[in-house]
């Protein structure tokens, strides 16, 4: 998810706060982080037996619950994936949802760029892993 979180992230935000957006899983991993250590430093502080696992684990259970239910329901589509797949009018739709703060003129010109540049990503797509290797032999070996 560390991989994945900011790229999605960064594809549906607007240009003008996409390095905000794209940034803040970092901070998220961060607070969470220090967060965990103080909760596990509370919990060695807790009576020995089942209260030292009980205590972090069910402070950590309602916000997975919440984030999974927000996911699951509010979550939009990746437009780049449905375009790949070939699902060009579910993906301008989903692309209206996340890009509504725009006039219509220009969502429609950002899309044309995406699908053209998906379009293109796919003409210059390796074939298998000996073709990888021949076109980013430099990299490979780096």
């Amino acid at each position: 998810m560390s991989a994945t979180v900011p790229i999605y992230l960064s594809e549906i935000s607007a240009p003008k706060t996409r390095g905000l957006i794209g940034g803040l899983p970092g901070i998220g991993l961060s607070a969470g982080t220090l967060t965990a250590n103080w909760v596990g430093f509370a919990g060695s502080y807790a009576p020995y037996g089942e209260s030292q696992w009980r205590l972090p684990l069910g402070l950590q259970a309602p916000w997975g619950i919440i984030l999974f239910i927000c996911l699951a329901t509010y979550m939009p589509k990746s437009p780049r994936e449905l375009i790949q797949k070939g699902s060009i009018a579910e993906a301008r739709i989903e692309f209206a949802k996340i890009r509504n703060d725009i006039p219509a003129h220009e969502a429609h010109e950002e899309f044309v760029l995406m699908k053209t540049q998906i379009e293109y990503e796919k003409t210059r797509a390796p074939l298998g892993y000996r073709e990888i290797f021949q076109i980013y032999r430099h990299r490979v070996l780096v």
